[in-house]
């Protein structure tokens, strides 16, 4: 059997974020050729002083056919780019959206072209539905100062429940979670037993926005935690709540 570690199927993951995008723009274009190379502005308005916001490059051919690539220049879109494929010869038409990069990865939609009375002005409707996978930003340390570094052994990718172990105060915590390669692993348990535990499980689109809670000093030396709150998406979970 062939050696396929250079591939990697999974299915597709369901926290994945997609934004409907709208853009209303004008692009000053050249003159056109048979065959020939296009390199156009876009503004976001049509007067002298209007801010350049991106730039259409592509082909276009005897066929009527015309591949564009629109990279944006500005601030907030840099770098990011839209595919269109479409007809170039008529004055008012749709080119559909085939892909993007960036913040237009996974592109899909639709964009309007018509052109300005007496002009080499082209007025741009972009309306599209992108996609994009979140990726998993690493914070940290955080911790008393008799405690010890503990980190996950893969990098997470969802995270499915929580275990908190306590007594009159937090004693421990562990996690489940699916990692990058689609592998249900475990951290912890970090700390000690507890007389009581507490396990909380996440629904596979639940993600967690914020976890507090409050701390006291045991003899002076030792940091312990005395309540502990866990927010997500959805709801808020109150453990020992003082």
């Amino acid at each position: 059997m062939a050696d396929l570690t250079y591939f990697r199927s999974r299915p597709l993951r369901k926290h994945a974020e997609s934004a409907e995008l709208n853009f209303h723009l004008y692009m000053r274009q050249r003159a056109e050729g048979s065959a020939e190379a296009n390199d156009c502005a876009i503004y976001d308005g049509t007067s002298s002083d209007a801010n350049l916001v991106a730039r259409a490059q592509g082909l276009h051919s005897q066929s009527s056919l015309v591949t564009v690539n629109i990279e944006f220049v500005n601030e907030r879109f840099k770098g990011s780019t839209l595919t269109m494929v479409g007809n170039h010869r008529t004055q008012k038409g749709e080119w559909a959206i085939v892909g993007g990069t960036g913040e237009f990865g996974f592109a899909q939609g639709v964009a309007t072209r018509e052109e300005l009375e007496r002009s080499n002005i082209r007025e741009l409707r972009i309306h599209c539905v992108t996609l994009n996978f979140p990726k998993t930003t690493k914070v940290g340390m955080f911790g008393g100062p008799l405690g010890f570094y503990q980190d996950t052994p893969t990098v997470p990718e969802r995270l499915v429940s929580v275990t908190i172990q306590c007594d009159d105060v937090v004693t421990s915590i562990a996690f489940s979670y699916i990692d990058e390669d689609g592998q249900l692993k475990n951290a912890g348990s970090w700390g000690f037993d507890g007389a009581n535990s507490h396990t909380i499980q996440f629904a596979p689109a639940e993600t967690v926005k914020k976890i507090e809670g409050t701390f006291d000093m045991f003899e002076e030396v030792t940091t312990i935690i005395t309540s502990l709150s866990i927010i997500t998406v959805y709801r808020r979970m109150d453990l020992l709540d003082k």
